[in-house]
């Protein structure tokens, strides 16, 4: 079985500088122009429990060259090199192998330069007196570079993490909203279709009734029949609701306008409280954003039905600083955001309203506090049109 690893996995496979077991081969590029300090330098190396490979580079110069074809795992630098100084080593370094780690090898009398080298991005500095002390330094490194690159990849992996589940919460609510839509359309058209067939052939057969000669009989089969028609009204009236729950035709023939008029009707007819509608300047929006819109209406009316106690609410949407804004304020009971128990972002259906909102790019906002109502607002500033 083949597996494709991400570039994090890739990098904890390839980096000897993350390997905890210490077999790996540490590749050091060593910038020194003095014979006798670097052969010291490679004595120090060899007495170190890690495996390092040792490659030299005699003056800045030849470092950028070699830089240009190896990558090596750790850099090891003189203060004062014959074309310039550690300094300029560094600052190639971390434009070309920013993460690379870079201990500085400072002679006698030079310590106080130490500081600046941290400053520039050294791991670490070393005096060529105590180089006895360079297996220590170098674990030292190690585990400062394991511990700040592990915790990059894990926030790195965190996030990849997070686009995919986004990605994949998009997908799903597409392709549920995408059956909602087949199923609404088939309840709609083809059992609303056959209701109102069958309704039409108990009329027919009603109407044929009226020329029989009147009997207790047939009035009795003329009172079914009367029934049958009710319940097949009520039935086409229960079909044509569920079809609008699911997705209300008027928003794809007419548009967003119409079905947010749709929401707001029937939420006034059935409710104590009375709901306002502002749309305005409303560009042609994408399919997906005018569902989303949609249900995140549909959503706010919901909770204000259920919790708010609102008597007033309106909704507001329309262009906003080259977006789009939603707003929906109610005068209802709101809530105390200060309190833990109380917030709303525990809600599924916030939730819900916060993904739709992302998946544009939208910014949500919450104001609300006891006794004074609740606005929500959400600034979408990519606008997606059809």
């Amino acid at each position: 079985m083949n597996l494709a690893f991400s570039g994090e996995d890739e990098r904890e496979q390839n980096d000897p500088l993350l390997d905890e077991s210490g077999k790996d081969t540490i590749q050091v590029l060593l910038l020194e122009d003095n014979e006798i300090d670097a052969v010291i330098f490679s004595k120090a190396a060899s007495r170190c429990e890690r495996n390092l490979t040792v490659a030299r580079a005699a003056s800045v110069a030849e470092f950028k060259e070699q830089l240009s074809t190896v990558s090596p795992h750790l850099i090891c630098a003189d203060h004062v090199l014959p074309d310039g100084l550690a300094l300029d080593a560094i600052a190639f370094t971390r434009e070309v192998l920013p993460d690379t780690p870079f201990i500085v090898i400072t002679g006698a009398g030079e310590e106080e330069v130490a500081a600046e080298y941290l400053r520039a991005g050294a791991a670490d500095y070393l005096s060529k007196r105590r180089l006895d002390l360079f297996p220590k330094a170098l674990e030292e490194v190690i585990d400062r570079y394991r511990n700040r690159t592990l915790r990059e990849i894990a926030e790195s992996k965190a996030l990849r993490l997070n686009d995919e589940l986004q990605a994949l919460i998009r997908h799903v609510e597409e392709e549920r909203d995408e059956e909602k839509r087949s199923l609404s359309r088939d309840i709609h058209d083809q059992l609303g279709q056959e209701l109102t067939a069958l309704k039409l052939g108990l009329f027919f057969i009603n109407g044929k009734l009226n020329g029989f000669s009147p009997s207790p009989e047939l009035e009795a089969l003329q009172e079914k029949i009367n029934d049958l028609i009710e319940l097949n009204t009520q039935t086409i009236k229960s079909v044509r609701n569920l079809a609008h729950s699911l997705r209300p035709v008027v928003l794809d023939q007419v548009g967003l306008t119409a079905g947010l008029e749709s929401l707001v009707r029937d939420f006034n007819k059935r409710e104590q409280g009375f709901c306002g509608l502002h749309c305005s300047g409303l560009p042609d929006l994408s399919n997906n954003m005018r569902t989303d819109i949609f249900r995140i209406v549909q959503e706010t009316l919901t909770n204000i039905a259920r919790h708010a106690e609102a008597t007033i609410s309106y909704i507001q949407l329309g262009p906003l600083k080259g977006g789009l804004q939603l707003e929906v304020v109610d005068n209802g009971k709101g809530m105390d955001l200060t309190n833990e128990n109380s917030r709303p972002e525990q809600g599924l259906g916030l939730v819900g309203m916060r993904e739709r909102a992302r998946n544009h790019n939208g910014r949500i906002s919450i104001d609300s506090a006891p006794g004074r109502g609740t606005t929500i607002s959400i600034f979408f500033p990519e606008v997606p049109t059809s």
